[in-house]
């Protein structure tokens, strides 16, 4: 698959995935809010941080998403692989947290979240460190 061969490719897939990630936070903030704190719903307080959390995390994803975007035209290949190395471990990163959040916090994650980071991890991680790319 040519995907798997360029670090800019990977970049620029994984840019795309981040701002889309992050406007479904804009779109549908209410509904994750209730999905991950059913209880929220009945306190409207309570979802309004949750509300507010999910808008400042979609800034987050859509800023993230552009900067590997725009990261893919680095005229370096040395440098994509960085900013591609750097990425592949904050997508661990989020998992990592995920899980833990998870597991202690009786939060709902979405299993799209637990499938897809490990998933551009992976595949970040192996583009920037293969030493010949086509």
């Amino acid at each position: 698959m040519k995907i798997l061969r360029s670090s800019r490719e990977i970049l620029g897939f994984n840019g795309l995935v981040m701002i889309f990630t992050g406007l479904s936070f804009f779109i549908f903030s209410k509904k994750i809010t209730i999905m991950m704190f059913p209880n929220s719903i009945s306190n409207p307080e309570a979802l309004e941080v949750g509300l507010i959390l999910r808008y400042f995390m979609g800034a987050g994803l859509i800023t993230i998403g552009i900067i590997l975007v725009l990261a893919r035209r680095i005229s370096i290949r040395s440098g994509a692989q960085r900013v591609l190395l750097g990425s592949g471990i904050g997508f661990f990163i989020i998992f990592a947290t995920a899980l833990y959040v998870s597991f202690n916090f009786s939060v709902n994650i979405p299993i799209i979240a637990l499938i897809l980071f490990p998933i551009l991890g992976i595949l970040s991680l192996f583009v920037a460190t293969r030493k010949y790319q086509g």
